[in-house]
């Protein structure tokens, strides 16, 4: 066969794949470009333990208060209206600290950022205009241990936001947050003190899942987080689904609750147990606890793993095999009628190749001469 035309034929092949199994994908970048309308600088005070870093990270006397000045600018060509909130530090359903409006602390908290500083400031901006707005944060006389970690959340108060205990949605906008980091005594290590609130089975988004609420009682943040969730049938202790995390976090004094789906196997209704292996740089933790699969969640997920179980197109695969067969078959009827008629009529096979060798001789002696 011809190279090139194998070249072809082998394009037009892996084109033929590609549309049978294939999809679109958008580009992530491009789904995510888009210029920001305003800028939140932060001004750092003198007490700032680190010039290395881009936001508030104080030293605070107990007792005392600090002011926090944060330069916010316009760069658009029309007037702005822009809303300021402190907010504290917490930890989202994905195993992530955030610094978004949330009431996720933990009871747990000596105090926090919010309750020790001033409220929320609105500032109206003309085009291309900028000004510093302040707030004030006060110590309690008693001090506090660890960190106090929250931030400052600048945003269009106009557009439309949709919060949730667990996420906070920001929708056409953008927001940009400087976090605040407060120590009485710079830099204190403690140990953390991480502990499973409760396990049960609840419904998300129309899903049955293991939720397992993890609290961070240490005012301290703390990353690196690594969760490895497996779901054990009661008595048998089988193992029936596992799940994990990697390079979470949590805020100090905060909880989340680890989501953990049920997997795509069928599950009958009973008794089950939640063991979770959490690790953090050399610290480790196991938990370990009981929880029921109701009747209902159980219905509700078997049914959905039915549901998603979607049809695979083996007709494509079907009809491309036939057509390749039914190609086959005719190369090899068309080789073996060819070779059944040489070999019925050699005399005729040897003259015509005897034809063609004298064709050939007589086109070279002519252009011999």
């Amino acid at each position: 066969m011809n190279l090139n035309r194998f070249k072809w034929w082998l394009v037009a092949f892996l084109a033929l794949i590609s549309l049978l199994g294939g999809g679109s994908a958008v580009s992530a970048k491009a789904a995510q470009t888009g210029n920001a309308n305003f800028d939140a600088t932060p001004l750092l005070p003198k007490n700032q333990l680190s010039n290395k870093v881009d936001y508030f990270d104080l030293k605070v006397q107990p007792g005392g208060s600090q002011v926090l000045k944060l330069a916010v600018t316009n760069p658009s060509k029309t007037a702005r209206t822009l809303k300021v909130i402190p907010v504290n530090a917490t930890t989202s359903d994905t195993g992530q600290a955030v610094y978004v409006p949330s009431d996720r602390t933990d009871p747990s908290a000596q105090t926090t950022f919010t309750k020790m500083t001033s409220g929320a400031v609105t500032l109206h901006l003309a085009a291309r205009q900028g000004k510093t707005v302040t707030f004030t944060t006060r110590t309690p006389a008693s001090g506090f241990t660890g960190q106090v970690l929250g931030g400052l959340f600048v945003t269009d108060p106009k557009a439309t936001p949709s919060s949730s205990n667990s996420n906070f949605t920001l929708q056409n906008r953008y927001a940009e947050v400087v976090a605040v980091s407060l120590w009485c005594q710079p830099n204190q290590v403690l140990p953390i003190n991480l502990k499973l609130a409760d396990v049960a089975v609840k419904t998300q988004n129309g899903q049955p899942k293991v939720l397992a609420k993890l609290r961070n009682v240490t005012p301290a943040l703390f990353g690196n987080m690594r969760i490895k969730a497996r779901v054990m049938r009661g008595k048998t202790n089988k193992q029936v689904l596992t799940q994990s995390l990697k390079n979470g976090s949590m805020a100090p004094n905060s909880w989340f609750n680890l989501p953990i789906g049920l997997g795509k196997s069928r599950l009958a209704a009973g008794q089950y147990t939640l063991k979770l292996h959490v690790t953090s740089g050399k610290r480790v933790w196991n938990f370990s606890r009981p929880f029921t699969l109701t009747a209902k969640a159980s219905r509700t997920h078997n049914a959905l793993i039915h549901s998603d179980k979607t049809p695979t197109n083996w007709w494509i695969w079907i009809v491309l095999a036939i057509l390749l067969i039914l190609l086959l078959i005719g190369l090899a009827y068309w080789l073996g009628k060819r070779r059944s008629r040489d070999d019925e009529n050699p005399e005729e096979a040897l003259d015509d190749a005897t034809t063609s060798g004298k064709s050939t001789d007589e086109a070279q002696s002519h252009s011999k001469s």
